[in-house]
């Protein structure tokens, strides 16, 4: 079945490290991100929602990030997700780890600390060490888009990732026309367009899924 297909391949594209916020990139997290929520979408059908906290405390960035998604079919509910993560960052480094996913009764728990300048990572198929600067999937970070690895803190795999532009769209934003750089986030199994606007702000996000479905983000 068509979505039974989409379903099992939801999981590893969602990549639930999709903590929002704005920071210009030469801010290096000095100043902590507005929270911000996000309507989900599958196609045009709105499937859930994903928000995010952050607080500032001296030189650290506690992010907590939040999502609930719901698929249904025939009017039962096919799919269940649900993520929570806290991170905290010290720097623009990710020093510790704290995630927790439930996709559709299949549960994982990711924990990561910083030890000695390496951060390491449990809970995945097997232990990681990440030695200097690690960053997750943190799109609320420009400096993601000249990273080559970036952590998964749904699967705990330090992925290989390559990032381009992709050229300028218009987006709307809170019913506002918003000139943004579109770029292009590819791993082995990942594909995954990021939209930011003139002050390096991250304003959307879209997947292609199973079934050829468009799965996005569009903040409320």
């Amino acid at each position: 079945m068509v979505v039974s297909a989409f379903l099992r391949s939801l999981p590893k594209l969602v990549l639930l490290s999709l903590v929002a916020g704005i920071a210009p990139a030469s801010m290096a997290l000095a100043n902590a991100p507005d929270n911000l929520r996000f309507e989900v979408f599958l196609d045009d059908e709105p499937i859930g929602t994903h928000s995010f906290s952050f607080e500032k405390s001296g030189s650290e960035t506690v992010m907590r990030s939040s999502a609930a998604f719901d698929v249904k079919v025939l009017f039962f509910n096919a799919y269940r997700y649900r993520h929570q993560s806290t991170e905290r960052w010290s720097d623009g480094c990710l020093i510790d780890i704290r995630a927790h996913t439930d996709a559709n009764g299949e549960t994982s728990r990711v924990v990561g600390e910083s030890q000695a300048g390496t951060l390491r990572i449990s809970g995945g198929e097997q232990p990681v060490r990440i030695p200097g600067c690690a960053m997750s999937f943190a799109y609320w970070d420009p400096r993601i888009l000249d990273q080559a690895r970036l952590l998964n803190p749904q699967s705990g795999e330090w992925v290989d990732v390559a990032v381009v532009a992709d050229g300028r769209e218009t987006l709307t934003v809170g019913g506002r026309q918003v000139p943004a750089t579109r770029y292009r986030l590819t791993a082995d199994d990942i594909d995954i367009s990021l939209w930011y606007d003139g002050d390096d702000r991250w304003i959307g996000l879209e997947s292609r899924v199973a079934a050829g479905k468009r799965l996005s983000y569009r903040p409320l």
